[in-house]
């Protein structure tokens, strides 16, 4: 009876919710491995058009090709073409060569390494909920959640503080609040779903010497992360990261498996180079993939579109995990609650 009540009053509050747009109610939730595992990692480049098996996509291609790239005039904001946002919408992934300009790729770069030095990461861990654990043998890697007006990031003098490479006018949150713009149309044309802008996700990863992250998902079905439409990577390494050499290649799984490759399906993969500037799109429901072994520090900036919340995710968070978890279902409601307003991060620490 306590169960139905609480459950009551958490799908009245989500619902709400829903109805004002859900602007209220977003957590970083988690992916899986096997099971279901943290949603908060390095997404990495996908190149196309795919190549199989041992392909590999993401030749380096010199910024001075950078045939993607629109400037705005009055802000020199980056803008995806009309043809990469359909490439997007027909395969499913799109790769932008140069998206930034080098100047500011090095000093995102700086930023994560200014970030670190001040505490500011946390060693990335895997798991939802009460399972959530540091497990080394699936994910080496640290991350920095980010957003407009985190005081824990914002009172950061070393970083810019307020006037930080993220916050600054034309910065980091305005480049990518301009292609969460550019994605909307394609969102409601393919799904019929707005994306909401305030519910974004965004994090830095950073991958130590010997980082990777096993083949996984960024959506998985009965959880908070199915809100997730598109996946986005803005690689910031260094301009003269050698593939042979550095490695730490994205792994795209092409055979149409989840957290594995089907029984009997023959591998079908792309590996791609994590060249600094490039930005990486994908449908999060669509694409399982991994970061290989690294042999150098490797940069990037992760993060996720969504969709608002809707009063049919209700019952949907509800059936996941064997027929209703109130537990599970009411972190999940707090934690939506308290990241968006930057409180805390319950779940993905």
């Amino acid at each position: 009876m306590a169960q139905s009540f609480g459950f009551g009053i958490l799908s009245c509050i989500l619902i709400a919710a829903a109805h004002r747009g859900a602007s209220a109610f977003l957590a970083p939730t988690k992916s899986s491995f096997m099971a279901q595992h943290s949603l908060h990692h390095d997404v990495d480049v996908i190149l196309h058009p795919p190549r199989t098996h041992h392909g590999r996509a993401g030749r380096r291609e010199r910024r001075s090709t950078a045939s993607s790239l629109n400037m705005v005039a009055t802000a020199a904001i980056p803008q995806i073409s009309p043809s990469d946002i359909q490439t997007l919408s027909s395969q499913g992934y799109v790769i932008i060569p140069n998206f930034i300009p080098p100047n500011l790729v090095d000093e995102l770069r700086n930023d994560v390494l200014t970030l670190r030095s001040q505490s500011a990461f946390k060693q990335a861990k895997i798991g939802q909920d009460s399972t959530n654990e540091l497990n080394t043998n699936i994910r080496i890697a640290e991350t920095c959640f980010l957003g407009r007006n985190r005081p824990e990031l914002t009172s950061i003098a070393a970083a810019g503080g307020a006037n930080s490479v993220r916050d600054r006018s034309s910065g980091l949150y305005d480049v990518l609040d301009a292609l969460c713009d550019s994605l909307s149309g394609l969102s409601e044309r393919d799904s019929q779903v707005k994306l909401d802008k305030s519910l974004s996700e965004l994090l830095y990863a950073y991958y130590p010497t010997g980082g990777f992250y096993r083949r996984h998902r960024d959506a998985v079905p009965n959880s908070a992360s199915v809100l997730r439409k598109y996946s986005l990577l803005l690689y910031l390494n260094k301009e003269d990261w050698d593939p042979k050499v550095d490695a730490g290649q994205l792994r795209i799984h092409l055979d149409g498996g989840g957290d594995e490759c089907p029984p009997g399906v023959e591998p079908k993969f792309v590996d791609v180079d994590p060249l600094g500037g490039t930005l990486v799109l994908f449908k999060s429901e669509m694409i399982p993939h991994e970061v290989l072994d690294t042999n150098s520090e490797r940069f990037a900036l992760v993060g996720w579109y969504n969709r608002g919340v809707t009063a049919s995710d209700i019952g949907n968070l509800g059936e996941g995990g064997g027929g209703g978890d109130i537990v599970r279902v009411g972190m999940l409601g707090v934690a939506m609650a308290l990241v968006t307003f930057g409180l805390v991060n319950i779940i993905g620490q």
